[in-house]
Formats: C-alpha cells, structure tokens, sequence
C-alpha cells in the first residue's frame, strides 16, 4: 500500500435566496443543484448500488445549508426545471424552424435533463438534499465537513469574536442537519492567519488604533473541537508571512525564553523542502498551549488540482466536453463543444453527448496515475504512506465542467479498486495517521498569489471600512445589552436580526465577485444593502435600550426579517 487518497468538496453558495432570481440570484442556486448537487447524488449512489463503497470528504457551509432547506426552495427549483423545460421545447420548435435540425436531439437531451433534475429532486430525494447527503453520511460515505456560516474571511475580520460566531454558528448549523458535530471544517477561502499582534490594513494604510494580539486561526478551531482543515499547498512548504504582517512578528516574540529560535521556526525561507505536501501536519503558531489538540492540516496536491482545474491544460479543457461561456441567444442552453483552446466562440462545434464516456474513461485513468505516481515517490523517499488530497469547488463538477459528475464516479470507483491506494476521507486519514509533526503556517489563502489580494485590494477595501465600522457597533451594543438588566423581546430579535445582517455582510463572496468582475453591481448592491440594514437595526437598538421605540420599528424588522431569514435558533451570546 502506498497511501491514501481523498477527494475534499467545498459545497457553497453565497445568500441568493429572496434576493433576485436572474442572471443573479436564486437561478444560481437552482443551477448548482441541477448541474452538479444532484449529479453528485447520482455518482454516490450509482457507486453504492454497484456494491462499490467509495469515501469522500464534503464540506457543506451554513448559509448554503439553510437555503437548501429553505421550504420556499422547493418550488422555485421545480419552477427553474419547468422553465428549462419549455426553453429547450422552445429552441426544438426554432431549429426546426430555422433548418438545423442536427441541434434538434440537444434540445431533447436537455428537455430530458431537466426533466430528470425535477422527478429526482421531487420523487427520490424527496425536495430535501440535505436529508440525501445525510443518509451518505450516517453509511460513513461521506464525511461531511462544515465551513464558515457566511463564508466570512477569517483572518481580515476585525475581532476574533467575529470568528468564534461564525464557527459556532456553523457547528450548530451542521449539528441541525446532520445529526452530529462536525470533525472537519474547510475554512473560507482556504484563508489561515497565525497568532501574531494584528490591526487592519487598508493598501497602504493602517488602523493602529485596532493593533492587538490575535489568537491563530488553528486555537480557535481547536477550542471548539474541530480537528483538520485544508490549506494551499504553498502554505505548507513556505514558511514566510504575507510581508504587510511579517513586520510585527519578531518584537511578538522577543518575550518568550529562546524567542529567536521560535521566530526562525515559524519563519523560515519559502519552499522547504523537508515539508512534503503528501504528510499531513499539526498546526501550531503560539509558545500557549492550545485549548484542545491541534488541528491538523490538509494540505492541497498541486498534480492532481491542476489537471481540474486548468481550463486551458488540464480536463474541462478537453474540445469535445461542452462549452461553458457559447449559450443559445434564445434559451441560454448549451449546444457546442470546446472545440478547441483557440477556437474563436462564433467556430465552436456542435456537442456530441456520445462522444464523451471514452475521455472520461481515459482521464480518470491517468489522474489515478498521478495519484499513484505521487504516493511511490513519497513512499520511495520516506519509506511511509502518503496523502494526495484533492480539494475543489463542489460547484466545479457539473456547471463549470458539465462532465466532471461523472469523472468523479470514475475516479472514485478506479481508486477504489485500486489495490496500492486506500480511497478515504478525512476523518478517517486522521485517524490512521496519528501524532503528525507539528509546524507552524505562514499567513495566506488559496486566493491569486497565495496572500489575501482577491479580497483585499483597491476595489474592495470600501467594504472592509464599512465591515469593521458596523463590527465595533454590534459588538459594542451587544456588550451593553448582556450587562443590563433592561430585558425586551422585541430588542432581543432587533439584535438577532442585527446579527444575520452582520454574517450576510462578511461573506467573503462580495469581495471575491467585486474583484474578478463576474457580478460586481449584484454584489456591491447587496453589500450595500446588508450595511444598511445592520446600521438601521443598531440604531433600534440603541434606541430600544434608552427605552424610545418608535412606531416604525417593527414593520422596519418585519420587512427585513422576510428577506433575511437564515439561522433560526440564532444565540446572541456566540459574540460576547
């Protein structure tokens, strides 16, 4: 046996639901859960009906969690499937029309697809995933991870309170759906901050004001009981904070007994080569000891990721899988091939639905040996098993990638039967693989540069001000509200209200979508609108603790609250 493998899914969706429906909204929604939710579904279960047991992990983010159970969200997928239905009904008509009636049988392909999408959703998953990945689950196919509640960015938040309530928020979260803690969690945006001495930055600029001492990302997952995450690969052989941090680390340490040695330790040069990203690894970056074990980290294989996610060298690529960006000028369907890296949109080929099982069949093939390849070569160096961890966007497989389903059902079933690898999932490599060594991690993401740019840079550091500005207020009046004996119902669901606005607001999604361009006025305006409302709910509150309620107020809360309405069983105590 040369080691392990394990496919690591990350499963999110910002908060679309009640807020538009096309091209931004809760179509996206819809989307992910005909193109790829379902597939995935389908792959695990055609395994498990084969006698085939496959293991995976899949981390399911909160936010996501409670649109899918959501119990407006059931008609609006039948809905969404229904009026596919009548597009490719529409475009049948049309190329008969217009004489091309080669598209004629995609069109039926994708009247049948959606067809199929709704019957299954409706009929065998009863309108209720969740309780299907559960099942998964319960069997130890799946090992479900949890995530950030909003997908906040944990190292650029203004307080650690901010991430304990994200965390604790999340855990509850998973504990509702799936019966059980989480063992894992997939921080958002593979983002990790050690402990050092912290304060906002703002390109050039600084908040020295906000300048304290940190706890690293890894205390606070081990303080909840949470015991592995995934990090980019780089992270793991570097050793060098991003620069703007760097700065402050060495007087954080000048205290401490060999300081200089524990300094050199946490910063050494980038690329250490006696760190392989097939080990698995403890986390630490303080001298404390740590509220519980430490996390152990996962680290992302840079072979195997690369052959999925590269439009341009790796598999999506392939010219006879569908096209993602040529759609139908009448129904946004799809009816063409890659066709070529270099092949202008206007000369793209029509698809060929039968053409694709041989590629994927020869693709899955050669990813299992890479996989293997990689796991004899730590083998041969270390004389002890490997991990490859491949971790992606579950989102990847069936929107992005309309094949990618199916290679992953390959895939799983090639390893399986694989006699030199063991197909696992997280938990379970944690535990064959126990007392790792220890390391510490340098700051960063799985963002363009490794550093924190996507989500820090001059288009969007506005929104970083108004987060920490609107931070300070929430955290200040929940203060005063648990030490005064001042008690109200309605300023208990005022601050609650509070709270789901200041989640929404730190999704990390806004900034990712402002930066790269593919929905900056949905998202700015979303931004903008959570802001307001969180200014406008603290203003209440304020209000409401020196006893003046306006006439206003509750039609104000009724109003938001019927947009805004995830998490329930929300505790305000998670932020004191």
């Amino acid at each position: 046996m040369l080691g392990y493998f394990t496919f690591v899914l990350h499963t999110h969706l910002p908060y679309v639901l009640h807020h538009g429906k096309w091209p931004f909204g809760s179509d996206w929604l819809s989307e992910a859960v005909s193109e790829c939710y379902i597939p995935i579904l389908d792959a695990l279960h055609n395994l498990e009906a084969r006698g085939i047991k496959v293991k995976i992990s899949m981390d399911f983010s909160p936010i996501l969690l409670e649109q899918l159970a959501d119990p407006e969200f059931p008609k609006t997928f039948v809905d969404y499937c229904d009026e596919k239905i009548k597009l490719a009904d529409a475009d049948y008509n049309y190329f008969d029309e217009t004489g091309e009636k080669h598209f004629q049988p995609l069109a039926i392909f994708w009247k049948e697809f959606y067809s199929d999408c709704k019957r299954k959703f409706t009929e065998i998953y009863h309108s209720d995933l969740i309780s299907a990945f559960k099942r998964l689950s319960d069997k130890g196919i799946l090992d479900a991870m949890t995530c950030g509640a909003t997908h906040g960015y944990f190292p650029l938040l203004l307080d650690d309170r901010n991430i304990r309530a994200q965390i604790q928020l999340a855990i509850a979260t998973h504990e509702k759906y799936f019966g059980k803690k989480p063992h894992g969690i997939w921080l958002p945006e593979c983002a990790y901050r050690p402990r050092y001495w912290w304060s906002p930055q703002f390109g050039n600029g600084t908040m020295d004001s906000f300048r304290k001492e940190r706890s690293g990302i890894e205390e606070i997952l081990s303080e909840f009981g949470l015991e592995y995450f995934v990090v980019e690969g780089s992270l793991t052989k570097g050793g060098r904070a991003v620069p703007t941090y760097h700065q402050f680390m060495r007087s954080v340490h000048q205290k401490h007994v060999n300081s200089e040695e524990w300094y050199r330790f946490l910063f050494e040069s980038h690329e250490r080569q006696d760190r392989s990203l097939a080990d698995i690894y403890a986390v630490k970056s303080t001298m404390y000891d740590l509220p519980g074990k430490s996390p152990v980290v996962f680290s992302r294989d840079r072979k195997t990721s690369e052959q999925v996610w590269s439009g341009d060298t790796g598999y999506p690529g392939d010219p006879a899988y569908l096209d993602f960006h040529k759609k139908h000028h009448n129904s946004g369907l799809r009816y063409w091939r890659v066709t070529g890296q270099k092949v202008d949109i206007g000369n793209k080929e029509q698809y060929d639905t039968e053409a694709i099982e041989a590629h994927i069949s020869g693709q899955s093939a050669h990813f299992v040996h890479l996989v293997k390849q990689t796991l004899a070569e730590h083998y041969n160096q270390t004389g002890k098993p490997g991990v490859v961890c491949s971790p992606f966007d579950t989102e990847l497989f069936g929107h992005w990638w309309f094949e990618g389903p199916f290679f992953l059902e390959k895939v799983l079933e090639k390893i399986k039967n694989d006699p030199d690898i063991i197909l696992s999932s997280c938990d379970e490599i944690v535990l064959q693989l126990p007392d790792p060594e220890t390391i510490a991690l340098p700051e960063g993401s799985w963002g363009e540069g490794g550093g924190h740019f996507v989500w820090l840079n001059h288009n969007v550091a506005w929104t970083w001000r108004e987060i920490y500005d609107l931070e300070k207020q929430f955290l200040d009046i929940i203060s005063i509200y648990q030490n005064t004996a001042y008690t109200s119902e309605f300023l208990k669901e005022i601050l609650e209200q509070a709270a789901r606005e200041l989640l929404l607001l730190e999704a990390s999604d806004w900034q990712f979508l402002i930066t790269t361009e593919s929905a900056a006025e949905y998202s700015t305006k979303r931004f903008k609108s959570h802001a307001d409302r969180l200014r406008h709910l603290l203003d209440i509150g304020q209000r409401l603790l020196n006893n003046k309620e306006e006439s206003t107020d509750k039609e104000y809360l009724e109003t938001v609250s019927e947009d805004d309405k995830p998490f329930a069983e929300i505790n305000l105590g998670w932020w004191v």
